[in-house]
């Protein structure tokens, strides 16, 4: 049966909205007690904007630590601005939480995945924003481009899809 409601889109909005209201909470106060975040996500995902070298040092995908040495955290609704200090120089780097494939917070042994594949970044890049995008190519699955597989995870959306692969025929 195809998901005509699109509950997959749903459940990994919900799930993005964490990123956004835990990072809200920390925007003017800073981090609480032990708390700190690693943030995975993809480099080349419209709206990311990095400096040049940290594209070309990260082509596809790259992960961050939020601990005690950021600055200028702006958290908006689609996404999060911060600088971090690389090679000890303060970087910018806007971040869309579409292009976030895990988040954590590990002092609570805390995490989110999303599976995010390239071809749906192209389809970002042509766009096709339909609500539905992902729902509409379930059957498709096979004929798109590898997911990147993030298996240290505590909560995924995978884990809400039935196995369609392994359901008897009727």
């Amino acid at each position: 049966m195809q998901d005509l409601i699109g509950y997959d889109e749903i459940i990994e909005n919900s799930m993005r909205s964490v990123i956004y209201e835990t990072l809200k909470k920390i925007e003017k106060t800073g981090l609480p007690g032990q708390h700190y975040f690693i943030v995975t996500f993809l480099t080349r995902f419209p709206g990311i904007d990095l400096p040049k070298h940290l594209v070309e040092k990260y082509p596809e995908e790259m992960t961050i630590a939020i601990q005690h040495q950021f600055r200028n955290l702006v958290v908006d609704q689609d996404q999060f601005s911060i600088s971090l200090s690389f090679s000890g120089k303060n970087e910018r780097m806007v971040i869309p939480y579409k292009a976030v494939t895990s988040f954590a917070d590990p002092s609570m042994n805390f995490g989110l995945k999303f599976s995010v594949s390239y071809d749906e970044i192209e389809g970002f890049e042509n766009g096709d924003y339909g609500e539905s995008n992902l729902a509409n190519n379930e059957g498709d699955k096979e004929k798109r481009g590898e997911t990147i597989d993030l298996s240290a995870k505590v909560i995924s959306l995978d884990a809400f899809r039935k196995n369609k692969g392994n359901n008897p025929a009727s």
